[in-house]
């Protein structure tokens, strides 16, 4: 092979060459190459099982072991060298990923077994020291070098040392590097079927009927089958139609497609379109490359295969990237949320009774949405993709499936690898370290004491400044070197540093383990480096790109502290989380402490935030210094509000900026699942507050809101309303049929839809009323405004607003007394 550029996007296991194939991009030609592992790397694990008697203790699995050596590893747990046994084996299977294994047969004689979890794809990722979607040169013998950008410290990073220095300069060209621009489609395809079954991918035993191509070239095709009459050649929006007597030819037609392009999106490709095609083209006699199943994803031999499906399912995709902005996951939900565009309604599910033409117009919408979706802005969604990668030390392909604590474990066990650590197991950090906790949680089923939150001075208060310590569980992993290495470590000397004198748990001195300065490093690199370049930078898409870098690295920092109080993260460690919380808390009250010997006035605190009412500017930048003199992490001015409701409830407030930006928390008219009636009559009292500009208008301003929330009221008795404006929208989180225990009212509708004949399916966000009868709930579409209860939505009004009418010195109640008044006079 001659020598090649090319950007490294995925590795995975061929059975057919027993070996890790390389997944490039190359930038030259915009062609995929794979590259065939030459170092004869295999999969192994390690034991403390003498070499001498793991063959005897896996002697049935003698034809599938490839060598037996000893290796020493460095024990971040017990802080010393260990000599143990490494066992490779012949195919990954043999490991740990069959019923029965090596693993398994180790741990039932009574041995401990380490690294024998790992997927065998991300061991060769760390073994290799690779790093996914960065680029490489690679020779004609398939040897890889690394073509990086040249790192330099500068501003605040220059005084950085040791470990974080040496993070900090192998990080920047990963982040200074911007990622290649991709050519890229979208697939969706249809299968006849009849309105009461949903094709299984398990049994494709109805036919493929339509299946659409989007690319980035704005190039768009339907593939159908002909089921009688005449097609024109293109559709209305100029998209090519065509037409296929046979099924075999119109899968393979699409599958080599598909084969063109580096990138190809899908919406449930995983568990439903590759699957389908792949398996309906074996029934069919017909070749299902470039298609490869795997247990639980479908890759791609020609490029990479993105489901936007499990990528928008992503809780911080959804709640860092995206704010929220869609609830539930399926592709219209997700589109009409962030596009503002819905999926083409049919007249009738049924299939076979759906036009050709018309079934090629709805799965050619399909494909449309999901290509936007997989190019939003300008290429959003890839830019995230590649930056997650090579942070997370993880292919595109798995980054993209994964969550973010699957991120920060590749992360750190990468460095382990590279450091010729031994990666320790969950159960061995509890037994060795301590599992036990000993503050009192406030939440319940939370098994330590969490964050700060004070309690705030109900009403309004003006001139209000809201100092915010940045990224402050991260900076506390970092200032304290807090992790599961360094909390109650072995030594001796080490017992007496205690920074929480309420909790027994000490941490090392001895500056050891590697994720403190790791999570320093990321959060020294957003903070002083590309929030600021991402605002500086002159280069318009150098300057999109450094924002990209910092809300990637934010979506990490968000959720470093967390992990390690997630009992199913494999470096789980309660004592280490209890720490992080406890110096959480202790930096809050000193700082309020400061404040208060500065006679500043604190009117509020929440876990990483103080709010002080009618400082000066002199007088902030003051307690900023004090603050940082004495914790050694920074706090800084995150806000300046015109002024500040406060409800009598935790995080519960509405603030208005300076500049009448409105910011709400908690507030219940601010909450996703609230009929569209009542969050426009919330909406409309907060626009009124926030024209509020001193004391003196807030008495007008209460009177409007009265007049607000008696409009709505008299609306709603009226029935001068959309039933639309009415509906809940909640999520399925499972099929009807798997609520056994419980029947939420959701679900009830779900029931009703299917009963009817409509397909509902997980992920659907159900729309329904409230309506009077025994069962209090209905599809919308199936309502009239007859059978509303009244009541009910007043109640939800009632309860939506109280908490800032209470704030306000207000009652609902009072507000309302009329219509209570008219409404017993008409009884009577």
């Amino acid at each position: 092979m001659p020598q090649r550029r090319g950007v490294l996007l995925s590795v995975f296991y061929s059975g057919d060459d027993r070996a890790a194939v390389m997944k490039f991009y190359d930038v030259d030609s915009g062609e995929i190459f794979l590259v065939k592992d030459e170092t004869d790397h295999k999969p192994y694990l390690l034991t403390n099982a003498p070499e001498e008697r793991v063959s005897e203790a896996l002697s049935e699995f003698a034809s599938r072991i490839h060598s037996i050596s000893r290796v020493r590893k460095y024990d971040i747990l017990r802080d010393r060298e260990v000599e143990l046994t490494k066992v490779e084996a012949k195919d990954p299977l043999a490991i740990g990923g069959s019923p029965k294994n090596m693993r398994d047969a180790l741990a039932k004689l009574g041995y401990d077994v380490w690294e024998a979890r790992i997927k065998y794809y991300d061991c060769f990722i760390f073994d290799r020291n690779l790093i996914p979607g960065c680029l490489y040169e690679i020779d004609d013998s398939g040897s890889l070098r690394r073509i990086s950008i040249e790192a330099e410290l500068e501003g605040e990073l220059l005084h950085s040392d040791g470990e974080v220095r040496d993070i900090l300069l192998s990080m920047i060209p990963l982040f200074d590097e911007p990622s290649p621009s991709m050519p890229n489609a979208a697939l969706d395809i249809e299968v006849l079927s009849p309105l009461d079954k949903i094709p299984d991918p398990r049994e494709p035993d109805k036919p493929v009927a339509a299946a659409a191509i989007v690319d980035s070239s704005g190039r768009k095709e339907v593939h159908v089958l002909h089921r009688g009459g005449s097609l024109p050649g293109e559709l209305s929006n100029g998209a090519k139609l065509i037409s296929y007597e046979s099924e075999g030819r119109l899968i393979r037609s699409v599958l080599d497609r598909i084969s063109e392009y580096p990138l190809l999106f899908t919406y449930n490709g995983d568990n439903f379109d590759l699957p389908y095609l792949a398996r309906r083209a074996k029934e069919l006699g017909v070749s299902d490359r470039p298609v490869r199943l795997e247990k639980d994803r479908a890759i791609l031999d020609t490029g990479i295969h993105i489901d936007l499906y499990k990528l928008f399912s992503n809780r911080s995709i959804q709640v860092y990237v995206f704010d929220n902005k869609y609830a539930g996951y399926t592709l219209d939900e997700v589109a009409d949320a962030i596009l503002g565009e819905k999926k083409m309604e049919l007249e009738s599910r049924d299939f076979y009774s759906v036009e050709t033409r018309t079934l090629a117009e709805y799965c050619l919408k399909d494909a449309e949405l999901t290509f936007r979706l997989g190019n939003i802005g300008s290429g959003e969604i890839i830019k995230l993709l590649f930056l997650f990668s090579r942070i997370s030390k993880m292919s595109l392909e798995e980054v993209s499936r994964q969550g973010v604590s699957s991120w920060i474990r590749n992360m750190i066990f990468f460095e382990y690898r590279r450091r010729g650590w031994l990666i320790p197991e969950k159960e061995e950090i509890m037994k060795v370290r301590g599992e036990r906790t000993y503050s009192q949680a406030i939440i319940k089923g939370k098994k330590y004491m969490g964050a700060i939150v004070l309690e705030p001075i109900p009403g309004i208060h003006f001139d209000v400044a809201v100092m915010d310590f940045a990224s402050l569980y991260p900076s506390i992993i970092g200032r304290w070197k807090v992790s599961f290495e360094t909390i109650n470590c072995p030594h001796e000397d080490c017992r007496e540093n205690r920074p929480v004198n309420e909790l027994p748990h000490w941490i090392c001195k001895k500056e050891r383990g590697i994720v403190p300065y790791l999570i320093q490093a990321l959060r020294d690199l957003r903070v002083k480096r590309y929030k600021r370049r991402a605002k500086e930078e002159k280069d318009e898409n150098m300057r999109e790109w450094f924002d990209t870098v910092q809300r990637s690295l934010k979506v990490f920092l968000n959720a470093s502290y967390g992990v390690f109080g997630y009992e199913n993260f494999p470096l789980y460690s309660p004592p280490a989380a209890e720490m992080i919380t406890a110096l959480a808390r202790k930096a809050m009250l000193l700082s309020i402490d400061e404040a208060r010997r500065m006679n500043l006035s604190v009117i509020y605190g929440d876990t990483d935030s103080l709010f002080i009412r009618g400082a000066t500017q002199g007088q902030i930048e003051e307690f900023e210094r004090r603050v940082e003199e004495k914790l050694g992490i920074d706090l800084e001015l995150d806000k300046w509000y015109r002024y500040v409701v406060f409800s009598r409830l935790k995080k519960n407030y509405l603030g208005v900026t300076k500049d009448g930006s409105v910011v709400i928390k908690g507030l219940l008219g601010k909450k996703r699942n609230i009929p569209i009636l009542v969050k426009e009559a919330f909406d409309e009292v907060i626009k009124t507050l926030s024209e509020v500009r001193s004391p003196e208008d807030f008495s007008n301003a209460k009177m409007k809101i009265e007049e607000i929330i008696r409009g709505y009221v008299k609306m709603l008795e009226s029935g001068d309303y959309d039933l639309e404006k009415l509906a809940f929208r909640c999520m399925l989180g499972k099929s009807p049929e798997d609520y056994t225990k419980t029947t939420p009212q959701h679900v009830k509708v779900a029931r009703i839809l299917e009963s009817m004949g409509k397909r509902v399916e997980a992920g659907q966000v159900i729309k329904y009323v409230k309506v009077i009868g025994r069962e209090g709930v209905m599809p919308v579409e199936l309502a009239s405004k007859s059978q509303i209860d009244k009541e009910k939505y007043v109640e939800i009004m009632r309860s939506t607003f109280e908490q800032i009418l209470g704030a306000l010195d207000m009652n609902f109640d009072e507000i309302i007394k009329d219509r209570k008044e008219s409404s017993l006079e008409k009884f009577f």
